[in-house]
């Protein structure tokens, strides 16, 4: 039996999702580069966010920390867990690789090729909270859901809805808090998403060869 993460039908959509996420990633970079203020996106995405922010910042900062280090190192360790727990190696490599990969490429690489700031602060553009928490969406919906685990069909949907749920908590509440750009975390989910995606087939595909070449 094969150790792989993918189905055919899955590795075909991560593959396309991969694919299409890096050139948005890409597009978003050049268009922004070196620029210090909002765009024109940027406005009609985070605008209302931002006006209807007051009142509810002390319930917005705990979504936005979400995104943070520590709480992308606790769900890492969260993620590792379930991997042992059900004795899949590839996701064990998945959910350290994947997130990991995800946030050097945003802060080491990205973010100091593009040079975007915010309101000529710090770099901005990916947003590293967006790609921290999609990054850990992604591991938790391709390491576990996509193999059929949990087993009940009610409880992975609710799983890839909380995921979810959380992405877009996060990347709206970095930008109602005035702490990004919307262009910025739009381009964090997609890096996130370019390279959970690609470590994923990488990782699939290495674990799945063996099983293959057995006769």
């Amino acid at each position: 039996m094969s150790e792989g993460l993918l189905s055919g039908r899955w590795r075909a959509v991560v593959v396309t999702l991969a694919a299409v996420s890096a050139l948005g990633a890409v597009a978003l970079g050049w268009w922004y580069a070196g620029h210090s203020s909002a765009g024109l996106l940027d406005a009609a995405l985070g605008g209302p966010l931002v006006e209807h922010a007051d009142g509810h910042r002390s319930y917005l900062w705990p979504v936005a920390d979400l995104g943070s280090p520590p709480a992308l190192l606790l769900g890492m360790i969260a993620l590792v867990w379930a991997a042992v727990r059900t004795r899949r190696r590839p996701a064990l490599v998945l959910a350290v690789a994947g997130p990991v990969l995800a946030v050097t490429v945003t802060e080491f690489v990205l973010k100091p090729l593009v040079g975007r700031t915010f309101e000529g602060g710090g770099l901005s553009l990916p947003s590293g909270h967006a790609t921290s928490i999609t990054s850990l969406a992604w591991v938790l919906v391709l390491a576990f859901v996509a193999g059929g685990l949990p087993r009940a069909g009610w409880l992975r949907a609710t799983l890839v809805g909380l995921a979810a749920a959380a992405v877009v908590g996060v990347s709206a509440a970095m930008v109602a808090l005035e702490r990004h750009y919307a262009t910025d975390t739009v381009a964090g989910v997609l890096v996130a998403t370019a390279v959970v995606g690609a470590v994923t087939v990488a990782v699939d595909r290495w674990f799945a060869a063996p099983a293959r070449a057995r006769p």
